[in-house]
């Protein structure tokens, strides 16, 4: 259970603060909502029922900034999930999405620089889809790990690649 004042991650919708619950008749039915407000748009509000699994399932407690870097360093990211062929490859990044797990969609992001990296070395162009993916990728991870680590969206997939780094240099 959510409370009030807590900070969590609501699908795509990026970091919001949990208002309350409220009480709420939709048709004939009565229902329990969270009332989410995003950070970024203070004017908006969700309102997730409280016992429906599937929308329960797009809400998830940020991360602490230890537990972050914890992930970032961890050899869990830095696995190579490539698949060469591209339609398998859009089914499995588009379910990696859709799931919202953080380590995966740091491995994928991992994965499709290392691609793009070697792309670009054998003077090739970066897939069009893979390159959507990476942005899709990024753009969930941005909002979370921006207000977690105190920086601007635009430096996240630095340090996030930086840190990555670093911890593979340390162990090699």
């Amino acid at each position: 259970m959510f409370q009030t004042g807590q900070q969590v991650i609501y699908g795509i919708h990026g970091v919001c603060t949990i208002l309350g619950t409220e009480t709420k008749r939709f048709g004939k039915s009565k229902s329990e909502y969270y009332i989410l407000q995003p950070i970024h748009q203070p004017d908006s509000q969700y309102f997730i029922p409280v016992g429906n699994p599937t929308a329960l399932s797009k809400l998830r407690p940020l991360m602490s900034r230890q537990e972050l870097l914890d992930l970032l360093h961890s050899g869990e990211v830095r696995q190579d999930v490539w698949i060469q062929d591209e339609n398998q490859r859009k089914n499995r990044f588009r379910e990696i999405l859709i799931q919202g797990d953080r380590g995966e969609i740091l491995s994928m992001i991992y994965c499709l620089h290392l691609h793009k990296k070697e792309q670009q070395r054998l003077g090739r162009k970066f897939h069009q889809s893979d390159e959507t993916f990476l942005k899709e990728a990024e753009k969930l991870i941005n909002a979370e790990f921006s207000h977690i680590l105190g920086l601007e969206s635009s430096a996240v997939n630095s340090f996030i690649l930086k840190e990555m780094e670093i911890s593979a240099s340390n162990l090699d």
